[in-house]
């Protein structure tokens, strides 16, 4: 066997480890945000804190995505037809409606709807749809049949709050619309309309 031949033989198994680090590196790179040279030390370890960077950078442009989005809406005693918008509500209707419409989205955009009295909290998940005008988006339930879990809605001021949910990596959301009302009795609301019916009528 000759020199050069030699050579092969001793030098083929180191690459071995090589490589087998190579692989390594790129896996791990893949798992995560893309890693630049930028990001390796001579010895190619990554420097301390280039994950979150990364990380950093993603919550960032989630957060900027959700303040550029325009949302308009509405609350209504009525689910579909000619709506009013009100911040006033009976007890005695049968559910409060949002209606929302977001602006410059190609696709439906998942999102949290957040319902607060106090220190009582109703949690959904859903949508903002693609529409050029209001759609129903989400309700609360004043008067909550046998099948429903949570007491009906006690009477005050509540205050509906709609977050954009977080992808990825990220967990973080960002408010995207916010709107106060009151919830009254039935003698309080009825109170209310005789009193601006006088107002009117003067």
């Amino acid at each position: 066997m000759g020199s050069a031949d030699r050579n092969v033989a001793v030098r083929t198994p180191l690459l071995l480890p090589a490589l087998g680090f190579s692989f390594a590196l790129a896996t791990a790179a893949c798992a995560d945000a893309p890693i630049t040279a930028a990001d390796l030390q001579s010895n190619g370890e990554l420097r301390h804190g280039t994950q979150n960077i990364h990380s950093a950078t993603e919550r960032a442009d989630v957060t900027q995505r959700a303040s550029h989005l325009h949302v308009t809406g509405l609350l209504a005693a009525q689910a579909a037809g000619p709506l009013e918008d009100a911040t006033r509500f009976s007890s005695e209707v049968e559910a409060i409606h949002l209606h929302l419409r977001a602006d410059d989205i190609s696709e439906p955009r998942p999102v949290t709807f957040v319902w607060t009295h106090g220190d009582v909290t109703r949690e959904t998940l859903g949508f903002l749809q693609p529409t050029e005008t209001l759609s129903l988006s989400a309700s609360l339930p004043l008067l909550p049949d046998e099948r429903d879990t949570e007491p009906a809605p006690v009477a005050g001021t509540w205050k509906v709050e709609v977050f954009s949910t977080g992808s990825g990596l990220t967990q973080s959301r960002s408010l995207l619309f916010e709107r106060e009302f009151e919830i009254l009795t039935t003698e309080q609301f009825e109170a209310l309309e005789a009193e601006s019916a006088l107002g009117a009528k003067g």
